[in-house]
């Protein structure tokens, strides 16, 4: 899986989904299937919200970038939270899952570095998923005063398939765009979030801005 982990997963103590307005229901597509999982309708419903608001919504609004990415960052987040909640997973297990998939043996302290979560939210998602049977922790051999976090047999195949489903989220939320177009909205999404990360995602506090000259 890739580790580029959306701000708006940054923030500390795991929430459930939101919950939104009936979905407008679209004409379903062949629907794809992921093992151990059943079949799910690709496209079925647009994300709640968005249609609504762009159709009624504040023209001052609709003319915010930072707005109707608020929108689609709901509806993305709320479509990742049902495809982990059916394996019983929280959007915090997904990432602990595909970091340790992207980087094997890390310690708790470097899962909430790299994360942007608090240890003590670390070690409640690694405690969920100790006992589910997706991870292990062990003692480092080099260094007995450090403990490493690994994924299973188990947790290495249900890693894959979640990897399979988020791909498929992908292409709900993405289905307007063509190659192009998701490439570069990737490499603007990565700019925005290196540029935004160092004040407003994570558990750094916010730096006040000055008030402006009069």
């Amino acid at each position: 899986m890739t580790n580029r982990i959306p701000g708006a997963q940054r923030a500390s103590g795991a929430t459930a989904p939101e919950n939104a307005t009936a979905p407008e229901t679209v004409p379903a597509s062949a629907p794809e299937t992921v093992p151990g999982r059943p079949a799910r309708a690709r496209g079925s419903a647009a994300p709640a919200g968005c249609a609504h608001v762009r159709r009624e919504g504040p023209p001052g609004l609709l003319a915010r970038s930072s707005f109707l990415m608020a929108l689609v960052g709901r509806a993305a987040r709320r479509l990742l939270a049902e495809e982990a909640a059916g394996r019983g997973l929280k959007l915090w297990h997904v990432m602990v899952l595909c970091a340790l998939g992207d980087t094997p043996g890390l310690s708790k302290a470097e899962l909430a570095e790299r994360l942007g979560l608090s240890s003590a939210d670390v070690a409640r998602v690694v405690g969920d998923l100790v006992a589910a049977g997706h991870v292990t922790c062990d003692r480092d051999e080099a260094d007995r005063r450090r403990t490493l976090t690994r994924l299973t047999r188990r947790g290495r195949e249900v890693a894959a398939a979640v990897d399979l489903e988020l791909a498929a989220v992908d292409e709900d939320v993405l289905a307007p765009l063509s190659v192009a177009d998701r490439e570069r909205l990737a490499d603007i999404l990565a700019l925005l979030s290196e540029h935004l990360d160092a004040e407003h995602f994570g558990l750094r506090p916010v730096r006040k801005r000055p008030a402006p000259r009069t």
